[in-house]
Protein backbone atom coordinates (compact mmCIF):
# COMPACT_ATOMS: atom_id res chain seq x y z
CA UNK A 1 0.00 0.00 0.00
CA UNK A 2 1.29 3.44 -0.92
CA UNK A 3 1.80 6.12 1.73
CA UNK A 4 -0.21 9.17 0.72
CA UNK A 5 0.17 11.29 3.87
CA UNK A 6 3.70 10.78 5.17
CA UNK A 7 3.26 13.27 8.01
CA UNK A 8 0.24 11.38 9.39
CA UNK A 9 1.99 8.02 9.13
CA UNK A 10 5.11 9.33 10.89
CA UNK A 11 3.05 11.04 13.60
CA UNK A 12 0.99 7.87 14.14
CA UNK A 13 4.14 5.77 14.47
CA UNK A 14 5.61 8.27 16.96
CA UNK A 15 2.42 8.28 19.05
CA UNK A 16 2.35 4.47 19.12
CA UNK A 17 6.04 4.33 20.09
CA UNK A 18 5.39 6.76 22.95
CA UNK A 19 2.38 4.73 24.13
CA UNK A 20 4.42 1.51 24.07
CA UNK A 21 7.13 3.22 26.14
CA UNK A 22 4.47 4.28 28.66
CA UNK A 23 3.10 0.73 28.92
CA UNK A 24 6.63 -0.63 29.42
CA UNK A 25 7.31 1.95 32.14
CA UNK A 26 3.99 1.10 33.81
CA UNK A 27 4.99 -2.55 34.01
CA UNK A 28 7.46 -1.55 36.71
CA UNK A 29 4.69 -0.39 39.07
CA UNK A 30 4.10 -3.09 41.71
CA UNK A 31 0.63 -4.57 41.89
CA UNK A 32 -1.06 -5.75 45.08
CA UNK A 33 -2.76 -9.16 45.01
CA UNK A 34 -6.20 -8.15 46.22
CA UNK A 35 -6.39 -4.68 44.75
CA UNK A 36 -9.41 -4.03 42.52
CA UNK A 37 -7.81 -1.08 40.72
CA UNK A 38 -4.06 -0.75 40.45
CA UNK A 39 -2.34 2.66 40.38
CA UNK A 40 -1.44 2.15 36.73
CA UNK A 41 -5.03 1.76 35.50
CA UNK A 42 -5.67 5.30 34.25
CA UNK A 43 -2.24 5.82 32.64
CA UNK A 44 -2.55 2.40 30.99
CA UNK A 45 -6.00 3.29 29.58
CA UNK A 46 -4.56 6.57 28.29
CA UNK A 47 -1.70 4.66 26.62
CA UNK A 48 -4.19 2.33 24.92
CA UNK A 49 -6.17 5.37 23.73
CA UNK A 50 -2.92 6.78 22.31
CA UNK A 51 -2.32 3.52 20.44
CA UNK A 52 -5.82 3.75 18.97
CA UNK A 53 -5.20 7.36 17.94
CA UNK A 54 -1.84 6.41 16.42
CA UNK A 55 -3.45 3.62 14.41
CA UNK A 56 -6.11 6.08 13.19
CA UNK A 57 -3.38 8.49 12.07
CA UNK A 58 -1.53 5.75 10.20
CA UNK A 59 -4.72 4.60 8.47
CA UNK A 60 -5.54 8.19 7.51
CA UNK A 61 -2.02 8.63 6.13
CA UNK A 62 -2.43 5.52 4.02
CA UNK A 63 -5.88 6.43 2.68
CA UNK A 64 -5.77 10.21 2.26
CA UNK A 65 -3.28 12.47 0.59
CA UNK A 66 -1.58 14.74 3.06
CA UNK A 67 1.49 16.84 3.60
CA UNK A 68 4.97 15.38 3.39
CA UNK A 69 7.23 15.42 6.42
CA UNK A 70 8.46 18.96 7.00
CA UNK A 71 11.30 20.31 9.09
CA UNK A 72 10.11 21.08 12.62
CA UNK A 73 10.16 24.68 13.81
CA UNK A 74 13.28 24.31 15.97
CA UNK A 75 12.80 27.63 17.75
CA UNK A 76 9.48 26.46 19.16
CA UNK A 77 10.71 22.99 20.04
CA UNK A 78 13.79 24.28 21.85
CA UNK A 79 11.96 27.01 23.77
CA UNK A 80 9.11 24.75 24.90
CA UNK A 81 11.56 22.09 26.11
CA UNK A 82 13.61 24.81 27.82
CA UNK A 83 10.44 26.13 29.50
CA UNK A 84 9.59 22.69 30.89
CA UNK A 85 13.16 22.20 32.17
CA UNK A 86 13.08 25.67 33.74
CA UNK A 87 9.84 24.81 35.52
CA UNK A 88 11.38 21.64 36.92
CA UNK A 89 14.48 23.47 38.13
CA UNK A 90 12.88 26.67 39.44
CA UNK A 91 9.69 25.43 41.10
CA UNK A 92 11.26 23.42 43.96
CA UNK A 93 13.52 26.38 44.80
CA UNK A 94 11.23 29.41 44.33
CA UNK A 95 7.67 27.99 44.27
CA UNK A 96 5.19 27.15 41.56
CA UNK A 97 4.15 30.76 40.94
CA UNK A 98 7.64 31.85 39.89
CA UNK A 99 8.26 28.59 38.02
CA UNK A 100 4.93 28.85 36.21
CA UNK A 101 5.49 32.49 35.29
CA UNK A 102 8.91 31.71 33.79
CA UNK A 103 7.48 28.69 31.96
CA UNK A 104 4.73 30.72 30.30
CA UNK A 105 7.10 33.53 29.35
CA UNK A 106 9.83 31.26 27.93
CA UNK A 107 7.34 29.11 26.01
CA UNK A 108 5.57 32.25 24.77
CA UNK A 109 8.67 33.25 22.85
CA UNK A 110 8.36 30.06 20.77
CA UNK A 111 6.36 32.10 18.27
CA UNK A 112 7.91 34.92 16.31
CA UNK A 113 4.93 37.27 16.55
CA UNK A 114 4.93 37.53 20.33
CA UNK A 115 4.31 40.87 22.00
CA UNK A 116 6.46 40.81 25.18
CA UNK A 117 4.26 43.16 27.23
CA UNK A 118 1.11 41.16 26.42
CA UNK A 119 2.94 37.91 27.16
CA UNK A 120 4.09 39.12 30.59
CA UNK A 121 0.58 40.41 31.38
CA UNK A 122 -0.95 37.09 30.30
CA UNK A 123 1.58 35.12 32.39
CA UNK A 124 0.94 37.32 35.44
CA UNK A 125 -2.83 36.90 35.12
CA UNK A 126 -2.56 33.15 34.62
CA UNK A 127 -0.30 32.75 37.65
CA UNK A 128 -2.51 34.99 39.81
CA UNK A 129 -5.48 32.80 38.85
CA UNK A 130 -3.53 29.60 39.65
CA UNK A 131 -2.39 30.92 43.04
CA UNK A 132 -5.96 31.85 43.97
CA UNK A 133 -7.30 28.52 42.72
CA UNK A 134 -4.69 26.15 44.15
CA UNK A 135 -3.38 27.93 47.25
CA UNK A 136 -6.44 29.88 48.40
CA UNK A 137 -9.53 27.97 47.26
CA UNK A 138 -8.30 24.37 47.05
CA UNK A 139 -5.64 24.76 49.76
CA UNK A 140 -3.20 22.51 47.91
CA UNK A 141 -0.15 22.03 50.17
CA UNK A 142 2.50 23.24 47.73
CA UNK A 143 4.23 26.58 48.10
CA UNK A 144 3.32 29.26 45.61
CA UNK A 145 6.34 31.34 46.61
CA UNK A 146 9.54 30.30 48.36
CA UNK A 147 11.78 33.11 49.48
CA UNK A 148 15.35 31.81 49.86
CA UNK A 149 16.67 32.40 53.33
CA UNK A 150 13.22 33.07 54.77
CA UNK A 151 11.80 29.54 54.59
CA UNK A 152 8.58 28.54 52.93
Amino acid sequence: MRVRGAQDVAAGAAVIAFAVAVVVALSRIPKAKFQAFSPDLFPRLCAYALVAGGIALIVRGLLRAGPSIARPPWRGVVLVVLAVVAFGLVTPRLGYAIGGFLTVVIAGFATRDVKPLKLVAFAAGLIAFSVVLFSVLLKVPMPAFILPGLGR
